[in-house]
């Protein structure tokens, strides 16, 4: 059986596929004509409409668009910024002669038929060409693992020795970090393609282990910290307020336990390291072994006001004593009494840690926050008091007439403060904390000629 085609069906693909080829030769004329060595239709460059352009008009609106182009940026990371003022130092660098090449090269760098599919599409599409720009990966990379340098840092894990209810070994667990170069890389080269002028860099945590027994007894964070200031102290107050602030380093109060400051410290003597210096003792001030450690007691009464935890017994000084300003937030102590006490209320374990920076002593209480709010006023003083006339007291260990003075002057006052509590559950406490200070005369020695037992001078 023979099969005939038709031969009017065939001439008609025949004009279609010469029209097709007519119509195909015309557009290419058309663009050979149009745009021979110029940009095709519809070619955006940063909004700009660069179709039709040549090669040196061209070359005039990229040099134009990359005055426009940042060229520093903002390194940014965790609360840090670093200023690149030239992108050349992270070996960036935007590239105008492969910038025009691309754009003069759409529609004119794959075989012909691609080229001419391409030619047709511009008449309807719009295409947005960016930068070009070249980037020494290398260069970048070195930049991030000098900065790493300055940013990572190992993890250190948690440790806590307990020995004879003291702690002998404590640090707490502090997390590492790491700048990730490879993710810091990617981004960078992303964010300075769209000209943005922040780039934010990936920072990686890494969490650090706890021991069981920190995780158990609640020792997470400083909750609180006194301080206080002892300039100008002898050279024996020096030693005893190093001393004292040793022996409470490391002491453990546990939950509902109500701790003593005398209890803690126990016996103050030279048997046990310390030195004799001026205490206050009744109307007068003497030499005692420890005088000093009232400056360990007043940072630690600080460090529980600020935590919120009720305070037991609390004792001032006699008088105002400048180690101790601002005057009403002082606590005396002597072995049996005063004391200063206060109940751990929470129902976690407080480790004490002192330390000395200069002239500074801080007491800190490492805890678990459970909530509780704290405001503490600023100390109101009122009731001033001169001090009046210094007293003379003869002696015969100095010149006739010679005076050497033995006590200063302080004017007398009274102080108070209060404190407000907010705990997690809702409920408020209020303290006031007041203080009476006495008026205290300085002291002069006075030099007199030695007298016999009747009193007549020899």
């Amino acid at each position: 059986m023979t099969i005939v085609i038709p031969k009017r069906p065939l001439r008609i693909l025949g004009y279609f596929i010469l029209f097709t080829l007519l119509v195909a030769a015309s557009f290419a004329v058309y663009f050979r004509t149009s745009y021979r060595d110029r940009v095709l239709p519809n070619v955006y460059f940063y909004g700009e409409n660069v179709s039709g352009m040549a090669k040196d008009n061209l070359g005039k609106t990229i040099s134009e668009k990359e005055s426009i182009l940042k060229n520093s940026v903002i390194l940014k990371y965790e609360d840090k910024q670093i200023q690149i003022g030239n992108l050349s130092e992270l070996g960036f660098s935007w590239d105008k002669e492969k910038t025009a090449g691309y754009i003069l090269g759409i529609g004119r760098n794959d075989n012909w038929l691609n080229n001419f599919y391409n030619q047709i599409l511009s008449l309807f599409y719009k295409v947005d060409v960016s930068f070009a720009y070249d980037i020494d990966e290398n260069k970048t990379e070195q930049y991030l693992a000098e900065l790493a340098t300055t940013i990572d840092r190992e993890p250190v894990d948690g440790k806590l020795e307990v020995k004879d209810g003291k702690a002998v070994v404590f640090n707490l667990s502090s997390n590492g970090k790491k700048l990730l170069v490879k993710k810091c890389l990617t981004d960078i080269k992303e964010a300075l393609v769209k000209n943005r002028s922040e780039i934010l860099l990936t920072v990686k945590e890494i969490e650090a282990k706890s021991s069981s027994d920190i995780r158990k007894m609640g020792i997470e964070e400083v909750i609180a910290t006194g301080e206080s200031n002892f300039s100008r102290s002898p050279l024996n107050r020096i030693h005893n307020v190093t001393q004292g602030a040793k022996i409470f380093n490391g002491v453990l109060i546990a939950p509902n336990e109500t701790f003593s400051f005398n209890k803690a410290l126990g016996e103050v003597s030279a048997k046990t390291g310390f030195l004799p210096e001026i205490v206050i003792k009744e109307d007068k001030n003497i030499p005692e072994y420890g005088g000093g450690l009232c400056q360990v007691s007043t940072t630690f009464f600080r460090a529980a006001i600020i935590a919120g935890f009720p305070i037991i017994e609390r004792a001032a000084h006699a008088y105002r004593i400048t180690y101790y300003d601002p005057a009403g937030m002082d606590a005396t102590i002597y072995d049996p009494s005063p004391d200063l006490r206060f109940l751990n209320d929470s129902k976690y374990y407080i480790l004490v840690q002192t330390r000395i920076e200069g002239s500074n002593l801080f007491v800190d209480f490492y805890s678990t926050p459970d909530g509780r709010k704290v405001e503490v006023g600023k100390p109101v003083i009122y009731n001033l008091v001169q001090p009046g006339e210094p007293i003379k007291i003869e002696t015969d260990k100095l010149k006739p007439g010679e005076e050497k003075q033995i006590d200063s002057a302080h004017i007398g006052a009274d102080a108070y403060f209060t404190r407000k509590i907010i705990y997690a559950d809702g409920r408020i406490k209020e303290d006031r904390f007041s203080s009476h200070y006495v008026p205290w005369r300085a002291k002069f020695e006075v030099g007199v000629l030695p007298k016999d037992e009747q009193g007549n001078v020899e």
